[in-house]
């Protein structure tokens, strides 16, 4: 059987995109999937950190059969 991807687009809320991960890697199928993220850069000075915290986080995750990272 082929899985779909996952499919996750992020920015500025390190937090959310960690619960969202953390919660996707419940999933029994998680270690079988392919998980494509998506992340834009900041818009302006105040997002800087927060977009640079999750661009960090996402570098990082494990756990799926495939992970890709746009822009990488």
């Amino acid at each position: 059987m082929e899985l779909a991807p996952i499919v996750l687009f992020v920015y500025n809320r390190p937090e959310h995109t960690r619960r969202i991960v953390e919660s996707l890697l419940k999933n029994i199928l998680a270690a079988k999937s392919a998980l494509y993220i998506y992340s834009d850069g900041p818009k302006n000075e105040r997002d800087e950190q927060k977009v640079t915290t999750v661009g960090d986080y996402i570098k990082a995750v494990t756990g799926f059969s495939k992970i890709e990272n746009f822009p990488q």
